[in-house]
């Protein structure tokens, strides 16, 4: 599986690292684009998963700082943070609210192994922890040439998909997948609130909102409803 996806990465490479290094070197761009979010999976925990579940972001920022056109970079942050440490020692409201949905799934699941892939609906940010969304000079760079996040779905294969993006980051979603459409999942949840997507062939997938905003809203609640509809 990583050198699938590496492959996939390496054939966008170039190209994007010439239009990055472009920005960089531009004193009028206030914002400089960090390094992308590349994915390296511990293979053998998700080859023995009974479920595996991709867990999106919105983006990431400041991953190693100002954008360095080395590939081992972001594969090694990758695998650094998810892999060799816990990520749920951070301490931040996303990786709050990743943790509660796996503990939650588990809880209905007792039985099966899970296994988590973090992703981030943008994979270039910008370069400052101080930063979100990215500007569109660097957001048209990943939009235009380094479309990945289909591929990296069709290559691991979840069995469960969830951005915890909400619902200002669909036109990106749409720009990463295509042809996807959103749909009310229950009648005490609007759309914005909890939206199953219908894409491709898979049935486990949704988008809800960031955990920022699910902490205050009664996160479980809105977990619950995603759990209850799995069909696993």
């Amino acid at each position: 599986m990583n050198s699938q996806l590496q492959k996939i990465y390496l054939e966008k490479w170039n190209v994007i690292s010439e239009k990055l290094k472009i920005i960089l070197e531009d004193e009028s761009k206030e914002y400089k684009p960090t390094n992308p979010l590349l994915l390296f999976i511990d293979e053998e925990k998700l080859k023995n998963a009974d479920i595996k579940v991709m867990i999106f972001g919105q983006e990431t920022n400041d991953w190693d700082g100002d954008f360095k056109n080395d590939m081992s970079i972001s594969l090694d942050n990758y695998d650094e943070f998810l892999n060799l440490n816990n990520p749920f020692s951070y301490g931040g409201q996303f990786w709050n609210g990743f943790n509660r949905f796996l503990t939650l799934l588990s809880e209905k699941y007792p039985s099966k192994k899970i296994e988590a892939i973090w992703n981030n609906v943008i994979k270039i940010g910008n370069s400052g922890r101080d930063k979100n969304y990215p500007p569109e000079y660097i957001y048209n760079i990943e939009k235009e040439y380094f479309n990945v996040i289909k591929d990296e779905i069709n290559i691991l294969k979840p069995d469960i998909i969830l951005f915890m993006s909400g619902p200002n980051y669909d036109i990106e979603l749409e720009n990463s997948l295509g042809n996807v459409n959103f749909k009310r999942l229950v009648e005490n949840f609007t759309e914005r609130q909890i939206a199953k997507l219908e894409y491709e062939n898979l049935e486990n997938i949704y988008r809800t909102y960031h955990p920022n905003y699910l902490w205050r809203n009664n996160i479980d609640s809105y977990f619950s409803e995603i759990i209850s509809d799995l069909n696993i």
